[in-house]
């Protein structure tokens, strides 16, 4: 075998080899150079102009969701489709939220903890805004009944209304203060 014709193939063979070795060395540079970057920046606040989503949650640092922003489900039982921003407490229970619904009202409620009152029902604060312009702020007890309402109407005036539930006849009792007087009223439930 002829040795000088080997040796220009392997003396082209080697430069290769190398070439290969130094890109590949500059791409491992790269990586890591990009790698330290990356972990640099994995503590820097995130700014994005925009982000669209059907939900965004908020977690705690045990992972709780305490803060959604969303559309209801079209099968939830409210009196109206809303969306909206609903809070939660360090157990994952709603207790609270702001919300537009779809029959173009808005409202404001607070709730009272998961086991005070009835658990359907646990609304102690609300305000709300009806389609109209008429608005209230409701408060009621832990046995959901309306204690005191602050109320306006969308055509003008409003007044405070206070709140007698007779439980043993099935009467409520109403009290309203307007600008104009003090009047009494009531009307039957059923308890």
């Amino acid at each position: 075998m002829d040795d000088t014709l080997a040796l220009p193939r392997l003396q082209q063979s080697l430069r290769r080899l190398q070439y290969l070795v130094a890109a590949l060395a500059t791409l491992l540079l790269l990586l890591a150079g990009m790698t330290g970057w990356l972990l640099l920046q994995r503590n820097a606040p995130l700014h994005a102009d925009s982000i669209s989503t059907q939900r965004l949650q908020v977690l705690d640092d045990r992972g709780v969701v305490r803060v959604q922003i969303g559309q209801d489900a079209d099968d939830d039982d409210r009196r109206s489709r809303s969306a909206g921003l609903l809070i939660f407490d360090r157990s994952g229970v709603e207790r609270g939220g702001l919300s537009t619904f779809e029959d173009g009202s808005t409202a404001l409620a607070l709730d009272a903890p998961l086991g005070m009152g009835d658990a359907r029902l646990r609304d102690r604060a609300g305000l709300r805004v009806d389609a109209d312009g008429s608005a209230q702020l409701l408060l009621t007890d832990n046995l959901t009944r309306g204690v005191v309402r602050l109320h306006s109407k969308g055509t003008g005036g409003g007044g405070m209304d206070t709140f007698r539930w007779d439980m043993s006849n099935g009467t409520l009792h109403t009290r309203t203060l307007t600008y104009d007087g003090d009047e009494r009223s009531q009307r039957a439930f059923d308890p």
